[in-house]
């Protein structure tokens, strides 16, 4: 049964014009005019009198226009309904812009290999941004080092991605002496940048050896603008030494000091459908394949 004529007679109503109705649905006043006429041929008498210079609606119209709105009103609300359950079926999945094309690769490998694109819903997003969609719940999964713990609630769950040692981010043309690994005590007397949404840029004191070696840290925004600052500055940055998503600068390990930098997966339990659990177990598997490939 086509709907388009209860919709049609119900805007005529409301906007008490054919012409206007006509031009709302992008249609003829003509084509509208026969479809309210179909209707009345169906329904048995005139829905819409014109006697008295205005259109007016009869005693059957009226029954057929309340009619009429309940039908387009269920009709709305199951159109919204079905994308709802077409939304519930796509797994949404923010990852930190901090992250390197290493994980990305992965993570496609996974859809090719199990599921469709159509299965989900990526975003490259910066680590406050990520936070912000996770609360909201605008996000199934967020794979990123770290969330705000205050506002955080007992439906957020987490696991370990991964457990990589801290490095040092420098500029292509950096003066910090540079052999294959950098010292704590070669980054004397250079700025050091870090912002608070990469933990390990701002990682606190470990056994004393930061405040002994290092420079105070000249917080920014957000990682994009921390690669910025050391590769203009002639500074440094700690980073995941394997992870981390590079511009033109280099990241070097730490050769006498060992701090892991950890990535985790963060979802919301309330989500965990059977296709939910699955892609969690599937992550877990990619975490554990990348650890030894690495080794």
């Amino acid at each position: 049964m086509s709907l388009w004529k209860y919709k049609y007679f119900v805007d005529v109503v409301d906007m008490k014009s054919f012409t206007k109705a006509g031009k709302k649905n992008y249609v003829t006043q003509t084509a509208i005019s026969q479809q309210i006429s179909k209707l009345e041929n169906e329904t048995g008498g005139k829905l819409i009198s014109r006697e008295s210079g205005s259109l007016e609606v009869t005693e059957l119209g009226r029954i057929v226009y309340d009619r009429s709105k309940e039908m387009l009103h269920i009709y709305q609300q199951m159109e919204k309904e079905i994308e709802q359950m077409r939304r519930n079926g796509v797994i949404r999945i923010g990852i930190d812009s901090c992250i390197n094309k290493l994980i990305w690769r992965k993570m496609q490998e996974m859809i090719d290999t199990f599921y469709s694109e159509e299965d989900f819903q990526f975003s490259r997003i910066d680590g406050n941004v990520g936070n912000k969609m996770l609360y909201e719940h605008s996000l199934d999964i967020y794979i990123g080092y770290g969330i705000d713990e205050e506002r955080r609630d007992e439906d957020i769950e987490e696991f370990r991605f991964s457990g990589r040692p801290i490095g040092v981010y420098v500029g292509k043309n950096t003066t910090i002496p540079v052999s294959g690994t950098i010292s704590l005590g070669d980054l004397a007397g250079y700025v050091r940048y870090g912002t608070e949404m990469y933990p390990c840029s701002v990682v606190e004191d470990a056994e004393g050896k930061l405040s002994e070696a290092c420079s105070d840290i000249c917080y920014v925004d957000n990682a994009e603008t921390m690669k910025l600052k050391v590769e203009f500055n002639d500074g440094y940055a700690f980073v995941d030494s394997y992870y981390f998503s590079q511009c033109s600068g280099d990241v070097y390990p730490v050769s006498d000091w060992n701090c892991p930098q950890y990535m985790k997966v963060y979802y919301r339990k309330s989500k965990s459908r059977k296709k939910m659990n699955d892609v969690l177990a599937k992550l877990q598997q990619i975490s554990e394949e990348a650890a030894e490939e690495s080794c």
